[in-house]
């Protein structure tokens, strides 16, 4: 089994003793740490990097993240093609416009929109984490996603 860790829009300028906490602890037996975008700054990005970690650029992120992070990319783990995207524009029809950007993919993580949210749309599951710093005075949610012979998808509420 493959346990992936799942966050998205951290939005932080630099690294906090409560994203440090969190990240160990919730982090803590994941075989890589997928990011989707909107870190906001580099020095997330090298904290992160103390792991496996696969990540792409947001909208929010500093230029030095823009220069080093790719818009979207594929990861294959455990025979599974996985896109990663964080997303653009309005957070309605959000799951349809990143559905669109992939082909002969089996899962979608995206961001962009601090909705937690997961879909089957047809063969493709799509799965947001939410956002790390909440939506609106929310509590900020991450996910978990383990792969097997099958998947499981969970968001986890962070404070």
């Amino acid at each position: 089994m493959v346990k992936l860790g799942i966050i998205s829009d951290t939005h932080l300028n630099r690294v906090t003793d409560e994203f440090s906490n969190t990240i160990k602890n919730i982090f803590r037996e994941v075989d890589l740490i997928i990011h989707a975008g909107d870190m906001t700054s580099l020095f997330v990005y090298d904290y992160l990097s103390n792991w496996n970690i696969s990540a792409v650029r947001g909208n929010m992120d500093d230029l030095d993240l823009q220069n080093i992070l790719p818009e979207k990319r594929i990861e294959e783990i455990e025979g599974r093609r996985i896109g990663i995207i964080h997303g653009r524009g309005s957070p309605y029809g959000l799951g349809n416009l990143v559905f669109n950007e992939f082909q002969d993919v089996d899962i979608i993580i995206f961001g962009h929109s601090h909705i937690p949210f997961y879909e089957k749309k047809g063969k493709v599951e799509m799965f947001n984490p939410g956002s790390y710093k909440g939506l609106s005075g929310q509590s900020g949610t991450v996910g978990i996603i383990e792969i097997d012979d099958s998947l499981r998808f969970e968001h986890i509420q962070v404070r």
